[in-house]
């Protein structure tokens, strides 16, 4: 689609990239794809548990190794830690969370920080209104 090409190159280089796109205009691919031809992390912020799962669905379903966090009570522990789990040994390349996962969870920020300084990390804000 239009500009992702561009959008993926300056993604894959470690630009600062700001992709515009109404829903549905493929701004998961501008994300998905380097996560997997790249190396290091690629951690989306969506602000709904419901988008964090759908999102997690479809990168699976495509062979995108891919997982989902969120700060709710909802999401089993057992769940959490195998995520944990495949992000420490390199499984995982895209993490989708919530803004409060990230903001009320030490432990998982300091895991991020070790990656980011081991294998990098990219960071994607997938709804403006998560900043």
């Amino acid at each position: 689609r239009n500009g992702q090409k561009d959008v993926i190159k300056s993604f894959v280089q470690n630009y600062d990239t700001l992709v515009l796109k109404q829903t549905g205009g493929g701004k998961s691919l501008c994300y998905a794809l380097p996560s997997v031809i790249a190396t290091g992390i690629t951690v989306v912020f969506s602000p709904l548990k419901a988008l964090v799962d759908d999102q997690v669905l479809e990168l699976i379903k495509v062979g995108i190794p891919c997982g989902g966090l969120y700060a709710s009570t909802a999401q089993p522990i057992w769940y959490q830690r195998k995520v944990f789990q495949e992000i420490a040994c390199g499984l995982t390349r895209v993490i989708i969370t919530t803004p409060e996962k990230f903001k009320f969870n030490v432990g998982f920020r300091q895991m991020l920080e070790q990656i980011g300084i081991s294998r990098g990390i990219r960071f994607v804000i997938d709804e403006a209104h998560c900043i």
